[in-house]
């Protein structure tokens, strides 16, 4: 019995689209063109009979199905990811582009060792910066920044860390939406996490 399945690109194509609601993000991370991006949605609504997105003027809205098919595809794909990790360890994909304000990596502390770190380094990219318009241009793909600053349109979590000195600081994760579940964020965000209970 074979599995009905529609062109497994399209899928993946679909799911990073509707996590960024987003051709141009979704080709960044896929390491791809937009347009690329946009063709392999197309041929995958044409497999299925149904429009997935509604593509309005700089803008894409889920449909009905689009929604519906989010949650399963998702599921679907950390099923598939966490497999690859357990059987084949040395499968790469790109590193999460974390951008780090030089007073963080100044003050020190146990999140910030961290990103120095081998198994840190598999996963992140870290760069010294604060740039806030490098995130929106999708240069960096998060920025741990001090906090107090307002980000609309991107995930923010806020965090205590502490420093090198026993000190606290207040920090902004701030990361682009549709990278806020992956496991390279998810990892930042269970060392930051340990530096505050520390």
């Amino acid at each position: 019995m074979s599995h009905r399945l529609p062109p497994l690109n399209g899928l993946r194509a679909f799911e990073a689209a509707a996590r960024h609601l987003s051709f141009k993000r979704a080709a960044d991370e896929l390491s791809v063109t937009p347009g690329a991006v946009s063709q392999q949605v197309k041929a995958l609504e044409q497999a299925m009979g149904v429009t997935l997105f509604r593509r309005l003027h700089r803008a894409l809205v889920l449909t009905p199905a689009g929604e519906a098919l989010v949650p399963p595809i998702t599921t679907a794909f950390h099923t598939i990811s966490k497999a690859m990790e357990t059987v084949a360890p040395a499968l790469k994909g790109r590193r999460l582009r974390l951008g780090v304000a030089r007073k963080l990596m100044s003050a020190g502390g146990p999140a910030i060792d961290w990103l120095s770190t081998a198994k840190a380094r598999t996963l992140v990219d870290v760069r010294a910066s604060d740039d806030v318009a490098a995130l929106m241009a999708g240069k960096l793909d998060a920025l741990l920044r001090p906090a107090g600053g307002t980000y609309p349109g991107f995930h923010a979590l806020r965090v205590e860390i502490s420093t090198a000195k026993g000190g606290r600081e207040s920090a902004d994760l701030v990361s682009v939406p549709g990278l806020a579940g992956c496991r390279e964020h998810e990892a930042v965000v269970r060392a930051l996490h340990r530096a505050r209970g520390a």
